[in-house]
């Protein structure tokens, strides 16, 4: 049972806790700030405290790089060096509550949610507003317009890398690329509430939802997703764990539950059971989890870790290494469990070997330390039993009676690891290789008389009957498997699937997969010529027809990649980028991705400027990537909102107004332009002439049909 130890008590309510860098972690409080402590030796090493962190704060979040803390009240967001208590940073929010708040991967960018529904993005150094990412609920119908205020909400955040996922309104979730805001996908398995979101890896999404279910999405394909039913009411937290096989799940109770995410099941339904129900949870180091309770409490509770699997295994403590896995399924399969399994195959080989020179006394010694491990323990005793009958296997060999000594290795298995055995089925694919060219020449009787020995090896039956019955067929699919006739190999299997055991065909067979391997290989350094080589041998083979089918499109869009890029032409290269996933992991395409990422990060930093010139100087035809658009599009948008602020600050009134009018006649009347123009008209006291025209609403990417935006600047 994983020891459980009480490490803190909070003063008041606990609104965030993190796992933190150096073997420390950190939690916030309705009342008293942010805590700092030791996680091995459980002592507050820090209290943080600002005046605006306080009952009325309503989201909080700490960074993944464990250096700030953000948090927000009455619109504001705060954001706070953990190692120093500077404020970095304030943020004025639009006016509506910042319900959820979290920083990205990279720790760059924070995210928030609103009580509208709304998710934006701001970089955490920066005030202005640089995206909304997404509005729930995602279907704007009429439906919409019986939807009450209150009934809106965005309710679980995830991040993976680049990638983002926000859950809303109507269970929907959201998934975007933050650099690209290409490939956006809208997942509605139900209209249930997502109250947790959780990427397994870059290609499955997890969601635990209100009703207490498990969904796992694979990003591949959205409309395929698996449910798992918990024991919870609700799931309100979802842990990785180090065997990527298994997940925790939490509630509002105070019960853990284990998951196993590949099987489909629940592993344990009360693996912990609190002493009061948990409000946050982290996990340090795949060896701790850290808890918050209901109760104010923080406690510790030690995991069967892969380290303390490591450290029984370095000690040679065998017998509780094996206990702690049988007790422990998030350990099994584990790199450790793999280790330990290869040390045990390792030793029974050893006593194999002292057994074949009939040194028993080193091979009970060598596995003495497994005799108490219970899932071992037939496993040596039928070794010992098998050498109790070596002498007896031996003779036989010797005497060239070798189907009386398949007879006794098929009774007791061990005895195939022995040099007689080996020798006995080398000496069978001799018989069979000859037999095959006696039958090649029509010579049944000599075939006959060569596998005559081998008639009563059970093991060996089957294929004798079949090269000595079906001679023709036999021929016809040796023959087959020399020239590389596929079509006819596939014919004579679905005849008579025992042609699959036959050598020639099982070296072929992995020649086969030899140059699938070698195909993606090739595309993926970008070696396109040496890649179709592989394809042109494999092109014609039924059983894998389709997925070379796949490799060669994907080597002709690669070639297009190329072409692209030679001639400098980026758009295209991203174009096709978008167009086809399956080139993401190619060089090339990295190379691509992280030039796009430094870009946007320049262009980020522009935008939040005001500096639209610089924008389009530096996106140059890019800023017609229509793939990529809704990226373009909000910063281009966030560099109006920025000038027309600055010169609202500067009283430049005049210039702020025709901004203002530019701006509608670019993108038409949104949320964000709509708040600007109201701060505007109250501060200038100027009231805006908008036209019925100007105010109707327009689609998101209308500006890519304005010639200030896309013609180019000589």
């Amino acid at each position: 049972m994983s020891r459980i130890y009480e490490c803190q008590i909070s003063k008041s309510n606990i609104t965030s806790l993190k796992v933190l860098d150096n073997n420390n972690f950190a939690y916030s409080t309705k009342l008293h700030g942010i805590i700092l402590i030791d996680l091995n030796k459980c002592e507050t090493k820090k209290n943080i405290t600002n005046k605006y962190l306080n009952p009325s704060a309503t989201a909080h979040s700490f960074s993944p790089n464990s250096k700030i803390f953000a948090f927000t009240n009455n619109h504001m967001i705060y954001v706070i060096d953990i190692e120093t208590n500077e404020t970095l940073q304030t943020i004025q929010t639009p006016d509506e509550d910042i319900t959820m708040l979290s920083f990205d991967s990279s720790s760059t960018y924070i995210i928030a949610g609103t009580a509208n529904g709304r998710v934006l993005q701001y970089r955490h150094n920066k005030t202005s507003l640089l995206a909304r990412l997404c509005s729930f609920p995602h279907n704007r119908s009429s439906i919409y317009l019986n939807i009450k205020d209150n009934e809106i909400f965005v309710s679980a955040f995830a991040f993976h890398k680049k990638m983002f996922a926000s859950a809303g309104y109507d269970g929907a979730i959201f998934i975007i690329d933050l650099f690209s805001h290409s490939d956006r996908k809208i997942i509605t398995h139900n209209r249930t509430r997502v109250e947790t979101l959780c990427f397994a890896d870059e290609n499955t999404l997890i969601s635990g939802n209100s009703d207490g279910t498990i969904d796992i999405t694979s990003l591949g394909n959205t409309k395929v997703h698996k449910t798992i039913n918990t024991p919870l009411s609700t799931v309100k937290h979802i842990i990785l764990m180090p065997n990527p096989d298994y997940i925790m799940v939490a509630g509002r109770t105070n019960i853990v539950t284990i998951i196993d995410i590949k099987k489909l099941k629940i592993t344990h339904n009360k693996y912990l059971e609190l002493s009061s129900n948990i409000v946050k949870i982290d996990i340090a180091n795949g060896e701790y989890l850290v808890v918050a309770q209901e109760n104010n409490k923080i406690v510790i509770i030690e995991l069967p870790s892969i380290a303390k699997l490591k450290s029984l295994i370095t000690h040679n403590s065998l017998e509780d290494a094996y206990k702690l896995i049988l007790k422990e399924p998030m350990l099994q399969g584990s790199y450790e469990h793999k280790a330990l399994e290869d040390k045990f195959r390792d030793d029974y080989l050893y006593a194999t070997k002292a057994l074949i020179n009939q040194n028993k006394i080193l091979a009970v010694n060598k596995l003495e330390i497994y005799k108490n491990i219970h899932s071992k323990q037939n496993e040596i005793k039928n070794l010992f039993e098998a050498f109790a009958n070596f002498e007896r296997f031996n003779s036989l060999f010797l005497e060239n009676k070798y189907a009386l000594a398949y007879s006794m290795s098929s009774r007791f298995p061990p005895l195939k690891l022995t040099p007689q055995y080996i020798k006995m089925e080398q000496i069978f694919k001799v018989a069979f290789s000859n037999a095959q060219r006696h039958i090649a020449r029509g010579d049944i009787d000599g075939a006959k008389a060569l596998l005559y020995g081998y008639n009563t090896v059970i093991s060996k039956k089957q294929i004798i009957r079949l090269i000595l019955t079906q001679n023709k067929e036999f021929i016809e699919f040796l023959e087959a498997v020399k020239n590389k006739d596929f079509i006819n190999i596939n014919r004579l299997i679905n005849i008579n699937a025992l042609f699959t055991q036959i050598p020639n065909y099982l070296l072929l067979n992995d020649e086969i997969e030899d140059k699938l391997e070698n195909i993606k290989y090739n595309i993926n350094i970008g070696e396109i010529d040496t890649a179709k080589k592989f394809i042109c041998a494999l092109e014609n083979i039924p059983s894998v027809s389709k997925k070379v089918q796949m490799l060669d499109i994907e080597c002709k869009n690669l070639l297009l990649l190329q072409a692209a890029y030679e001639i400098n032409n980026f758009k295209s290269c991203y174009e096709i980028l978008d167009s086809h996933k399956s080139l993401a992991q190619t060089e090339l395409a990295i190379l691509l991705e992280k030039h796009w990422s430094k870009l946007m990060h320049q262009c980020e930093e522009y935008a939040l400027n005001g500096n639209i010139k610089d924008i389009k100087k530096t996106l140059g035809n890019l800023i017609g990537l229509s793939t990529r658009n809704n990226k373009i599009g909000d910063l281009i948008r966030v560099s109006f909102h920025v000038r027309i602020k600055m010169l609202i600050q500067t009283k430049n009134f005049g210039g702020a107004e025709t901004i203002i009018y530019t701006y509608i006649d670019i993108f038409g009347i949104d949320s964000e332009i709509s708040q600007i123009m109201k701060k505007f008209e109250k501060i200038s006291s100027i009231k805006l002439a908008i036209s019925q025209n100007q105010s109707d609403r327009r689609s998101r990417n209308s500006w890519t049909h304005s010639d200030i935006i896309m013609k180019q600047e000589p």
